[in-house]
């Protein structure tokens, strides 16, 4: 089922203008609508995806202030680095 469209009226510096029928023209939309579309839907997506890494930041951050967390990455790390002693100790 298509999406209902709503005509809607706004101002625009000239060279925005000018920039959106180049666009338009050198073939990155089939209309002016489609790429006002196309860059809102860019917008949104990228300020979606801030959002996600920005919660994902307060998460990591929150984990590594609890002592038990950060325990068991230092030994992880430490396995880690035991195993890559290891290997290159057989490469030689």
């Amino acid at each position: 089922m298509p999406i209902a469209a709503k005509r809607i009226t706004f101002r625009l510096h000239q060279p925005t203008v000018e920039s959106i029928d180049e666009l338009v023209k050198d073939g990155l939309a089939p209309s002016k609508a489609a790429l006002i579309e196309q860059l809102v839907e860019q917008a949104r997506r990228r300020q979606q995806q801030q959002q996600r890494e920005a919660e994902a930041l307060r998460q990591y951050q929150a984990a590594f202030g609890d002592p038990a967390y950060r325990a068991e990455q230092d030994a992880l790390a430490d396995d880690f680095a035991q195993a890559d002693a290891d290997t290159a100790a057989q490469i030689v």
